[in-house]
């Protein structure tokens, strides 16, 4: 294998449809490392465009990982904490006002500072790599690949002496944290899923929000009813597909019982599961179905519409897809006349009860290099606090993932649909992301399968099997790289 030096800067965000996420950074490392990458990864981490892929690439230098207990090791007197976050507009609001709180009840002195979504990721790439990161950031599923390249620091250790130790969390939120043994941060909100109807639609079609969709087959006759078409034939309103908005693979894979990622074995499964082709080729059944070209002709008037009053939700565009919590935050600034419901997620054949993903919204990590690195947990701890994940989780409509707020009447009664939603975060069906630091490679790739299935550009089966092979090779050089 020809082993290359790295010197990388990779630079090119992406975003993932079900998590308003950018991703993408600068990152570099000299020739005097010991870790090497080879050509091909460096060809292939050039060519994803995803953060996740250039990091893949980048190591903190043997020895820059600090041993757990200097990780401990009380601060220098009179720091800062400084906090870099994603949050923006309403949800920054809401932060200052908890960083405030924090600093009147500790006394300390954190100070708040708005990145944005987009930025917040490439920044505190550029800030750790040059020595000079905040004492905590927030971020997504990038802390399973920051964490094991000793970009961030591990926390269980803070956690442990600190009584921090899931009790009362939601199972998935919890696992969620974890990666390779490690805590690399806390959250205080849940991004969780599940299928949205314009009753009004329903109604007109025949169908009853008081008889919501259980399965597969159910949302194939609702899809074939509420669909209608013009003189020619031209798509005029979608029922329902599994792969608009938020749908996906992953969400209806999970929901016909695929698991993906085999943790045990450190597998990655795609290729050899039986439930994941049948939902890969029950993709296909509705571009065959529906004629992929109407559809596409069809989809590519939405534009990027997504939180505004001309979501193709709200103007009748689209009667059932699936959509995240936060949704309903934005219903009454939106559109306020809207008739809606929210249902669990129908399953297929290979399942028997609904799921959802159930993802970190934010999570709060202390950065490797940070200068107040205990400050950075004590602010990450009293984010994850149990008031302040109700105060968010009533701003944005996602679920806290202590139990205990989750059920606090002050959230509970806060959003229609609220309930729902919490029983998909405490049943056996609430699923996490695969916490493999090839993450964001996966997310790339299942994109570009389900949209080649689709248009009919590779048999199901053949692009499951390459897609497996392809990410396998990736995780297991990120292993032996990282050991």
């Amino acid at each position: 294998m020809e082993v290359w030096p790295y010197a990388l800067t990779v630079s090119e965000p992406s975003c993932d449809a079900a998590q308003p996420n950018c991703k993408g950074g600068n990152m570099s490392d000299t020739r005097n490392s010991h870790q090497k990458m080879s050509r091909r990864s460096f060809l292939h981490a050039m060519a994803l465009g995803a953060g996740g892929a250039a990091l893949a690439a980048c190591v903190v230098p043997e020895g820059a990982m600090p041993a757990a207990e200097e990780a401990a090791a009380p601060p220098q007197e009179n720091l800062p904490i400084i906090y870099w976050s994603m949050f923006g507009l309403q949800e920054a609001a809401q932060a200052q006002n908890q960083v405030e709180r924090f600093n009147e009840q500790t006394g300390e002195n954190a100070i708040f500072m708005s990145i944005g979504w987009g930025n917040v990721t490439q920044k505190a790439q550029v800030a750790i790599q040059g020595g000079n990161p905040p004492d905590m950031v927030s971020l997504w599923s990038q802390a399973y690949t920051w964490g094991p390249r000793g970009l961030l620091l591990p926390l269980e250790d803070y956690a442990e002496r600190d009584g921090f130790d899931g009790e009362g969390w939601s199972k998935p939120a919890w696992e969620a944290l974890w990666s390779d043994g490690h805590l690399w941060g806390t959250g205080h909100t849940l991004n969780v899923f599940a299928l949205h109807s314009n009753d009004t639609l329903m109604e007109e079609g025949g169908f009853s929000a008081d008889s919501p969709p259980e399965t597969f087959a159910d949302l194939d006759v609702m899809a074939e009813a509420l669909t209608t078409f013009d003189d020619d034939g031209n798509i005029t309103r979608l029922g329902f597909l599994p792969w608009l908005r938020s749908g996906s693979l992953w969400h209806w894979g999970w929901a016909n019982g695929a698991q993906f990622y085999d943790e045990d074995t450190d597998t990655i499964t795609a290729g050899s599961e039986e439930a994941l082709l049948y939902t890969l080729e029950w993709f296909k059944s509705y571009a065959d179905k529906y004629d992929i070209e109407k559809i596409d002709r069809y989809v590519s008037g939405f534009g990027n519409r997504s939180s505004l009053t001309e979501d193709p939700w709200y103007v009748d565009l689209i009667v059932l897809q699936i959509d995240g919590s936060w949704k309903r935050s934005w219903i009454p600034r939106y559109a306020p006349d809207l008739d809606y419901s929210v249902f669990k997620s129908p399953y297929g054949p290979g399942y028997n009860e609904p799921t959802s993903l159930v993802e970190i919204g934010a999570m709060f990590n202390v950065p490797n290099g940070a200068k107040n690195p205990e400050g950075g947990w004590q602010l990450a701890h009293f984010m994850a606090g149990k008031q302040q994940q109700i105060e968010f989780g009533n701003l944005v409509g996602d679920v806290p993932p202590l139990n205990e707020a989750a059920r606090d009447p002050e959230f509970l009664n806060s959003l229609p649909f609220n309930e729902l939603y919490v029983e998909l975060t405490e049943s056996t069906g609430g699923r996490a992301w695969p916490r493999i630091p090839v993450l964001e490679q996966y997310k790339t790739e299942i994109r570009r399968l389900q949209d080649e299935v689709i248009h009919g550009q590779i048999d199901p089966q053949q692009g499951l099997d390459d897609m497996t092979a392809k990410l396998q090779q990736e995780l297991n050089d990120f292993r032996q790289q990282v050991g």
